[in-house]
C-alpha cells in the first residue's frame, strides 16, 4: 500500500523496492552531463547528486542504465541497418525509359562494342 510520504518524495513502489521516479529537472541535467560523458568521474558524481538531490548511487545507476539504453538502441539500429541492406532490392525503370540500363538501349550498336570481340592472344595458341 503506497502512503502519502512515499508519493511525495517522488517513489512508486514496485513490489519489495522503491523505484525513483525522476523529475524533468534531474533529467534533463543528466542527460546533458550524459551527453558530455559517457562515464562520469567521482567527483562529478558527488556535485551531481548533491545539485539534483540525489544520492551518488543514483547517479551512478542511472549512468549504468543510460548506457545500458544506448547500447541497446544503437544494436537495434544496426540491425534495422543490415536487414535494409538485405532486403532493398533494385527498382525497376519506368516504361520506355533508358534510365538505369546504363543507356545500353539506345541503339544495337552499343549492345556490343568492339574491344568485347577481340580474342586474346593466350587463347589463340
Amino acid at each position: 500500500m503506497l502512503n502519502l510520504f512515499s508519493l511525495s518524495l517522488g517513489k512508486t513502489r514496485t513490489k519489495d523496492k522503491y523505484r525513483v521516479v525522476y523529475t524533468d529537472h534531474q533529467r534533463l541535467e543528466l542527460e546533458k552531463e550524459f551527453h558530455y560523458s559517457r562515464y562520469i568521474t567521482i567527483r562529478r558524481k558527488a556535485e551531481l547528486a548533491a545539485t539534483l538531490a540525489l544520492t551518488e548511487r543514483q547517479v551512478k545507476i542511472w549512468f549504468q542504465n543510460r548506457r545500458a539504453k544506448e547500447r541497446k538502441v544503437n544494436k537495434k539500429k544496426m540491425q534495422q541497418q543490415s536487414q535494409q541492406a538485405t532486403t532493398t532490392t533494385p527498382t525497376p525503370p519506368s516504361v520506355g525509359s533508358t534510365a538505369g540500363m546504363g543507356g545500353l538501349c539506345s541503339s544495337n550498336s552499343d549492345l556490343v562494342s568492339p574491344s568485347s570481340l577481340t580474342i586474346k592472344e593466350e587463347y589463340l595458341s
